[in-house]
């Protein structure tokens, strides 16, 4: 018995120095590095989360080298107010160039960001995407064009890249394999989601004010070809994120469409003659209801691209009590019958089973709950070979709390709320709940299997949105930023022991009009595994 008590308490003291032991990512005090930004937002009578739906959507961060001084610069976008761009000093010290750069903004609402070297001259341009204007015509797309001294000048309309949808984000990529770069321009519906009759699928049907564009490169302008291509532009797309990657490794670019809401998910994939085939519904046999982000990346060192998406099922017991409804099965199949698929309230993991179909693992890889999710990003935190799993999260006001559902739909309290024909959208909204929640990280075990990294030091409890990883400092790891609704930008720094675990760069320099040789695809081969790395910036969350 007494052997025993020791072992209890030598497990007690392991588990305690586990727990406190540092963990793998520091938070940066911004203050101290340079980086002072909130994504803040206010709402008043006449725009708020009733008046557009995408309110408390969040930004987006883009990290790359903008004057190719071999240190990674930082973009955040704000929904409200100034984009912000900071130019790294080295030695996580970062300065704020964005009045000098001339890349504030100037339209209602931005939200994702790309960077991409759009006229091959060396240098990298950044890419807005914009909406939010709900009764004008202030949210066209903007690019600033890098002038190669840190200064910029937009000129999304020479580009005929000023698309005026509710953009989400968009994705460059070369899909025709003639050397420059093209666009896909993902978009969010303008109509309200109760005016939809579900019998009646509008996706075969191009919505003329917005829906998703393929936009192909000719001669350093872009033309719409979605039509030709056969990429669907419907009422019915609500973009919400866009992962480009070679699904069924021939060499050519496919694409994933996350859609929010009723309609489901997309999988393009690349017919090699300017034209795409949609083919979910014969590749996947169920995916995620409301999806919001997704990675595509190989989880298992087999060669092969897999894709994560995100939904908003919780973790937490009470969280799943209190914030999470599911349709009954008459719904379900009403669904199904409309030719939506399967979909369920869940993240999903699909594995490729390199033959033209996917697994979906999400449950038993145990990742499928994380809460109200954004982003989601896979890449090697511990350098040991394995890609882990990082995911935002986080709703300002939680619009789903069953109480806060149950309360406004009381007759007094509508009429409390409502009078003379107005509504009170101060109090409706201020009464919504806000409840931060943990970000999720998951360490990689291997063979599909992933488990909570309780050590990573990011499992903060946030609105937290867009996020982008990359080597800020130049050591061999990767570091993390991660963009929030009403809090400060979390910037992590990677502290992973050198001594630990090795690790490889390339600096890739592409032909043509496609400098930086995005669709590259590196293959490090070993005697038990084949690790990938395919050059695709835009993944996860607006970023």
């Amino acid at each position: 018995m007494q052997s025993l008590y020791k072992f209890f308490f030598i497990t007690l003291v392991f588990l305690f120095s586990c727990e406190n032991s540092n963990p793998l990512f520091e938070l940066k005090n911004n203050e101290e590095i340079g980086i002072t930004f909130s994504n803040n937002l206010e709402f008043d009578q006449n725009f708020n989360v009733y008046l557009y739906r995408n309110f408390y959507n969040g930004g987006g961060v883009s990290l790359g080298d903008i004057n190719n001084d071999g240190m990674i610069d930082l973009y955040l976008t704000s929904n409200q107010k100034e984009n912000k761009l900071f130019l790294n000093l080295g030695n996580f010290k970062f300065k704020d160039i964005t009045e000098s750069a001339g890349v504030g903004g100037e339209k209602a609402w931005s939200t994702g960001v790309t960077m991409v070297d759009i006229n091959s001259d060396g240098f990298l341009d950044i890419y807005v995407c914009n909406s939010g204007d709900i009764k004008g015509d202030n949210k066209q797309n903007e690019l600033f064009i890098n002038n190669g001294d840190l200064s910029f000048t937009e000129s999304a309309e020479q580009y005929n890249l000023d698309d005026r949808g509710y953009s989400t984000h968009a994705s460059f990529f070369d899909y025709d394999k003639d050397g420059d770069l093209d666009a896909y321009m993902l978009n969010n519906s303008y109509q309200s989601i109760a005016s939809f009759k579900l019998t009646r699928n509008e996706r075969p049907n191009r919505d003329l004010l917005g829906g998703d564009k393929l936009m192909e490169n000719r001669d350093g302008k872009f033309f719409d070809v979605s039509k030709k291509a056969n990429i669907y532009g419907s009422i019915i797309g609500f973009g919400l994120g866009v992962t480009v990657g070679d699904v069924n490794n021939d060499g050519w670019e496919d694409i994933f469409v996350c859609n929010d809401f009723f309609e489901r998910d997309y999988l393009y994939i690349n017919q090699k003659d300017g034209t795409f085939s949609e083919e979910l519904t014969s590749q996947m046999k169920s995916i995620s209801g409301a999806s919001m982000g997704a990675d595509l990346a190989d989880i298992d060192n087999n060669g092969t691209n897999d894709i994560f998406v995100t939904e908003m099922l919780p973790s937490d017991y009470k969280r799943l009590k209190t914030v999470t409804t599911f349709e009954d099965w008459n719904k379900y199949q009403y669904v199904l019958k409309n030719g939506y698929h399967h979909q369920f309230t869940r993240n999903v993991l699909h594995l490729n089973n390199n033959n033209d179909t996917f697994s979906e693992i999400g449950r038993f890889s145990g990742v499928a709950a994380s809460d109200w999710s954004w982003g989601a990003l896979f890449f090697d935190m511990d350098n040991d070979g394995l890609k882990d799993l990082f995911i935002a999260n986080g709703i300002f006001r939680d619009l789903t709390n069953q109480d806060y559902l149950q309360y406004i739909s009381n007759k007094e309290v509508v009429k409390s709320i409502v009078a003379n024909n107005q509504v009170d959208y101060k109090r409706l909204i201020e009464i919504i709940p806000s409840e931060a929640v943990p970000n999720h990280s998951y360490k990689n075990l291997g063979k599909t299997k992933f488990e909570k990294y309780t050590n990573s030091g990011l499992n903060i409890s946030s609105f937290s949105n867009g996020a982008a990883y990359g080597d800020i400092d130049n050591d061999g790891d990767l570091d993390l930023v991660v963009s929030n609704v009403n809090m400060p930008v979390f910037v992590f720094e990677n502290k992973l022991d050198k001594q630990e675990n090795n690790y490889i760069k390339f600096e890739l320099e592409g032909i043509n009009k496609n400098k930086n040789a995005i669709g590259t695809k590196i293959y490090v081969n070993t005697e038990n595994e084949t690790y990938i790395q395919e050059i695709q910036p835009v993944r996860g969350f607006q970023s």
